[in-house]
């Protein structure tokens, strides 16, 4: 007896320590049910127990249980009426008949309650709708309530038994289910006057529907990474109360928490963020005081350093070149970081440097140069220079080289002009020169990226492709002989371990049946995808096919794609 009592003590002691306050964290199953009591949710009833005929009211039922906990077993109780022409019970719901007495049973099991309620012979005199004027947005909703006032002055919440309705369903809708009895959904635009009427006694409430209002922002991508001296875009998604998630790219107002790393500007419905240094920065985009957030992560190292190719540059008036920057990043990396810089001649009546997209500038000189001029190359404190010199010889003659191709149907292989000058200049003119196909049915030529020319075989046969620069047109045209094969297979090959910040180039090789091999790497209709954008991106689709860069460490599927066959290739980067 003793070991129960000092059982019994320490466990009351270890409740105590604990903070229990009564209310079971699970269902019960070894405490028994010992007493129940009913309660009137609403306090006019507690008081004085009444309602009028025809109205009701809600009653819960509380269990305890031996004394040491309580709980709501509503839902477990069975009700019944001594009088149910006078009053009825149904669940945790009372409704009043007709004037008189009647007594409530609640039964748990074999424990019982009872509650003694009295019915009125009180007729309502007035409703009163609260709230009387709200104003909300299409796709919310609003919960109206209704009071009524009796003949005997007492009042009664009569939300449940009135009926409801509402003139403009096409502006609002009101419920009359009994488990949302007054609720209203906004569905346009407009006015809808909703009304409540209980014994003919009616009231009436004004609902202002405005246009949807912005709920939240989400942008996209999530959480991405990039490499320094990179860019890429963000979009804004706006999810409103109708619903609808519109794309509010243009709309919202972009900011970056630490402009030192990334600044993100919007133009043309499209957000563009520009990293600067390594580290990590909160993109923003808010909205009538909504925002959304998302984290940026920027990889690859910081810049320590810029070297200009070719550091001297000569070239014929009206002629151009490309000319790059390599960067070399504090993580010991080095890219092509051409298309990041801020590219300037300091004798803009020379020459001008244009950057029509991807890692790619022109040199286009204007005027024959006395001195050599400086082209610069700068990002934020660092820059770096080339001399350009600007010459005006002689056009003598222009060559096409090679002079003669091999194609396989559906493939394409480069052509290049050289122009010869009277001061013995050689300068590649391939996209100053206009091109054409002595038979386009055979093969067809375009422009391939970096300046180049690429001819693609069309069907077999054989046709010439000639070019024409300053008046002068290549004395023999380039043979191009177009033969038709079946395509086999297609490889990759190349490193497919990078650092983060570097670069590494891969080849596609497409294989024939006749053991024909052709590197398809640059073709105009291969196409390179990668599929985790935040460890490792395309350098330039259009200039560098097959060229990667490393961004964050992981794995990503590198995939090309040509004649029907695709080829993946698993890419890993170590970093950052």
């Amino acid at each position: 007896m003793v070991n129960l009592l000092w059982s019994g003590f320490f466990t009351v002691l270890l409740l105590s320590g604990c903070g229990w306050d009564g209310t079971p964290t699970r269902n019960n199953d070894f405490t028994p049910l010992t007493s129940i009591e009913i309660v009137a949710v609403s306090p006019t009833i507690a008081v004085s127990h009444t309602i009028a005929a025809g109205t009701s009211t809600t009653l819960s039922v509380k269990g305890n249980y031996s004394g040491m906990f309580t709980r709501d077993i509503t839902d477990q109780a069975v009700w019944s009426s001594d009088s149910p022409a006078v009053a009825t019970a149904s669940q945790d719901r009372v409704t009043g008949h007709v004037h008189g007495t009647a007594a409530l049973t609640a039964t748990v099991g074999s424990v019982s309650a009872t509650f003694k309620l009295t019915v009125s012979p009180a007729t309502i005199t007035a409703l009163t709708i609260t709230p009387a004027a709200p104003t909300i947005a299409k796709g919310l909703s609003t919960h109206f309530a209704v009071n009524g006032t009796f003949t005997d002055l007492t009042a009664q919440d009569l939300t449940f038994d009135a009926a409801w309705t509402s003139s403009a369903p096409n502006v609002a809708t009101v419920s009359n289910d009994a488990g949302s009895k007054g609720f209203a959904q906004a569905i346009a635009a407009g006015t809808a006057t909703i009304s409540a009427t209980f014994d003919d006694v009616s009231a009436t409430a004004l609902l202002t529907v405005t246009e949807p209002v912005l709920k939240s922002i989400a942008l996209s991508p999530a959480n991405p990474t990039f490499l320094t001296l990179s860019t890429g875009s963000f979009k804004a998604t706006g999810t409103y109360s109708d619903g609808s998630t519109p794309d509010i790219t243009s709309l919202v107002a972009w900011s970056s928490s630490n402009t030192g790393i990334a600044t993100v500007i919007a133009s043309g419905g499209t957000a563009t963020a520009t990293t600067l240094k390594q580290g990590t920065t909160t993109i923003s985009a808010s909205l009538d005081g909504i925002s959304g957030t998302t984290s940026l992560k920027t990889t690859g190292g910081n810049l320590t350093g810029i070297t200009v190719s070719p550091a001297v540059v000569t070239l014929v008036k009206d002629t151009n070149r490309n000319i790059t920057a390599t960067g070399t990043f504090s993580n010991g990396s080095t890219r092509d970081i051409t298309g990041a810089v801020q590219w300037t001649v300091a004798d803009t009546s020379l020459a001008t440097v244009t950057t029509p997209g991807g890692n790619l500038a022109w040199v286009k000189p204007l005027a024959v140069t006395l001195v050599p001029t400086l082209i610069t190359a700068t990002s934020g404190s660092l820059s770096s220079n080339a001399s350009l010199t600007v010459i005006a010889p002689q056009l003598m003659s222009i060559t096409i080289s090679p002079t003669s191709l091999d194609l396989t149907a559906g493939t394409s292989a480069p052509l290049t002009v050289n122009a010869t000058f009277s001061d013995g200049t050689i300068q590649d003119v391939t996209n100053l020169s206009v091109w054409t196909s002595n038979d386009s049915t055979k093969a067809t030529v375009a422009a391939g990226g970096l300046g180049t020319e690429r001819v693609t075989g069309v069907t077999a046969g054989s046709t010439t492709i000639s070019a024409t620069y300053g008046g002068k047109t290549v004395p023999s045209p380039a043979a191009v002989t177009v033969r038709t094969r079946t395509l086999q297979n297609l490889t990759i090959s190349g490193s497919f371990n990078v650092a983060a910040g570097n670069q590494v180039s891969f080849t596609a090789t497409a294989s024939y049946g006749d053991g024909t091999t052709v590197d398809v790497t640059k073709d105009m209709s291969t196409i390179w995808t990668i599929d985790k954008l935040y460890v490792a991106i395309l350098t330039d689709s259009q200039n560098w096919p097959g060229q990667i860069l490393g961004v964050d460490g992981g794995s990503a599927t590198l995939k090309v794609s040509f004649g029907g066959k695709t080829q993946t290739a698993t890419v890993t980067v170590t970093g950052p």
